[in-house]
């Protein structure tokens, strides 16, 4: 598989995440946070300027920062 299809193929699912992430968020809209250890949710570097995020926040820190590069990648 050549890179330009992996790299839409990357940017197709972020879109997909970050639509069913806004959906998942809407629903739980008007409820109060759960008091929790914050510390839990994992951090990943982005590969292109190793800035941590999480899962969705890479997703769309990669399509709205780095389109050219991943595209390339």
């Amino acid at each position: 598989m050549d890179a330009d299809s992996w790299s839409a193929r990357l940017s197709s699912a972020s879109k997909r995440y970050q639509l069913a992430l806004q959906s998942r968020s809407d629903m739980f809209m008007g409820f109060e946070e759960i008091d929790g250890d914050d510390d839990v949710r994992e951090e990943f570097p982005c590969p292109f300027c190793s800035e941590y995020f999480d899962i969705g926040g890479l997703c769309c820190h990669i399509d709205d920062e780095h389109p050219t590069e991943a595209n390339n990648g």
